[in-house]
């Protein structure tokens, strides 16, 4: 992990500066090391300020604020935004963290990135926000973090707003990034062959897998990924969480998928005498499709609010877990299914 100089390094307009330095001056307070230009002026002196500023938003500070206005779009603060624009593409990190002063838009800065604004956030939140980021990078904690017991007390120690969402969204990324190819596999309706072979009509076993499939789903449904279940692990409103509970949750997720793909795997993987069976079960692993699918999605999401949960959390987002499990059959799906079996 790379070691900076600067925690943080405003980017601001000149004429927004009475706007800034309430909230550098209460960053200061809170013992983050800000690079604030007019307290480096001797350091500057004689220097190139193009190269001296290019330097220091490139490769000296952790963090760019960047406080965007009608003022920021002028060729000085235009040359500091292109340097921090040009690291974050570089790292594929938010290293650009976006203030809004006002609504007019910064070039080269997307649209969708996520931002607090100052017309809706103290200086006090703000700053939070500044130090809550930091924490979560001290942490070293990314939903790519390989989970070890170090890493995991790293995050706790550092507790950043949200560390037991991040815990969660990281184990559940992990776990199924690691099925991946079976869950591709699953829409491909590829299986290598396992061994067994059906040679009658297979009646009954398309029914025992009806019974195996809605059970993995009522386990989930009434143990798993209940409200009690997510505040033994999160804890309740105001509480800490439980980090060793998190980390078990996120397993059980990645474990029903799993569960749920090699059941339609099983299917996939049996060879079938009659041509009419054959077709029948192979209809009815297609009964996996949404619940994998919507598991899928969910895990995601997850991935994509963990890499902006400081922003999120601090604007007031409500950060939704629920894990939707929707066994439910497309009607035209169900019809054949039930062709198939008349067949047979």
């Amino acid at each position: 992990m790379a070691e900076y100089e600067f925690d943080v390094a405003p980017s601001f307009a000149e004429e927004d500066r009475d706007r800034v330095l309430p909230i550098v001056d209460r960053l200061k307070a809170m013992g983050v090391e800000v690079f604030y230009d007019r307290d480096r002026e001797v350091e500057m002196w004689g220097r190139d300020r193009v190269e001296y500023f290019s330097e220091t938003f490139s490769h000296r500070a952790r963090f760019v604020l960047l406080f965007s206005s009608k003022h920021y779009v002028s060729k000085w603060t235009r040359l500091q935004s292109r340097a921090a624009m040009a690291r974050a593409l570089e790292e594929h990190t938010e290293y650009v963290l976006p203030i809004r002063i006002d609504d007019t838009p910064v070039p080269g800065l997307l649209p969708t990135i996520a931002y607090l604004d100052m017309r809706q956030h103290s200086d006090e939140v703000i700053a939070q926000a500044v130090v809550q980021k930091l924490a979560q990078h001290r942490a070293s904690f990314t939903p790519t973090t390989p989970i070890t017991p170090q890493s995991v007390a790293a995050l706790v120690r550092e507790k950043p707003r949200g560390w037991e969402y991040l815990l969660y969204v990281t184990v559940v990324s992990q776990g199924l990034a690691k099925l991946e190819s079976k869950y591709w596999e699953h829409f491909l309706r590829y299986a290598p062959r396992n061994g067994a072979v059906e040679h009658g009509s297979g009646i009954e076993l398309i029914r025992d897998r009806n019974v195996l499939l809605s059970e993995i789903i009522k386990v989930a449904v009434e143990t798993l990924f209940t409200g009690d279940t997510q505040e033994a692990a999160f804890g309740a409103p105001g509480e800490a969480g439980d980090p060793s509970r998190i980390v078990h949750l996120g397993e059980l997720f990645v474990r029903t998928f799993d569960e749920i793909l090699e059941w339609a795997r099983g299917i996939h993987a049996t060879s079938y005498a009659q041509e009419q069976a054959r077709v029948a079960a192979r209809i009815q692993a297609q009964f996996a499709d949404q619940q994998l699918r919507a598991m899928h999605a969910v895990a995601q999401d997850l991935r994509q609010v963990a890499d902006t949960l400081v922003e999120r959390l601090t604007a007031g987002e409500q950060i939704n877990m629920t894990v939707p499990l929707v066994f439910e059959v497309d009607p035209e799906l169900e019809r054949d299914f039930r062709e198939a079996l008349d067949r047979l």
